[in-house]
């Protein structure tokens, strides 16, 4: 016999906890509607701007200050996680969208902060190549695994700036 999944009950007290566990300082709570805005209008932006238009109008913006990039990493990827969640936004879990949020959202002293967009052919002849990105801050990669880079299994496409 086949086990239902249990569902999330949507209770008052259980939002309540879950908002709790989410917003740990004031400013979290804007912060995190502004990533659930970016996320939602992301796709649109870039069909319609292009990507090297789109990467150099998302620089210019303010960011939220951020003395210890290790921590900034850490509260964005907490406060763009529920948001995946919701339907709507369920297929933007992607490392596209992680590192988009990240070159958004994250404010940092040093300005070398990048993001890269690379290819990994397949492995047996035929196979289908797979993009990924991620975000790097004075050449470390954040968030996403180091290996995928060091190993060079990867072919660079596109970094900005370059």
């Amino acid at each position: 016999m086949v086990e239902a999944i249990p569902r999330k009950t949507w209770t008052p007290l259980g939002i309540v906890r879950r908002f709790g566990a989410l917003i740990r300082k004031p400013s979290d709570a804007a912060l995190t509607l502004r990533i659930a805005w970016f996320m939602w209008h992301a796709s649109g932006k870039l069909a319609r701007v292009g990507l090297p238009g789109e990467l150099d109008r998302i620089r210019s913006l303010a960011r939220p200050a951020c003395d210890d990039a290790d921590a900034g990493v850490e509260r964005i990827a907490r406060l763009r996680r529920p948001w995946f969640g919701l339907p709507a936004l369920r297929g933007h879990d992607t490392c596209y969208m992680r590192a988009l949020t990240l070159y958004r959202f994250l404010g940092t002293p040093s300005g070398d902060l990048r993001i890269h967009f690379v290819i990994e052919p397949g492995d047996e002849p035929g196979a289908r190549p797979r993009g990924h990105a991620w975000v790097t801050l004075a050449g470390r990669i954040l968030e996403e695994p180091p290996e995928l880079a060091d190993e060079g299994r990867t072919r660079g496409l596109y970094t900005h700036p370059a």
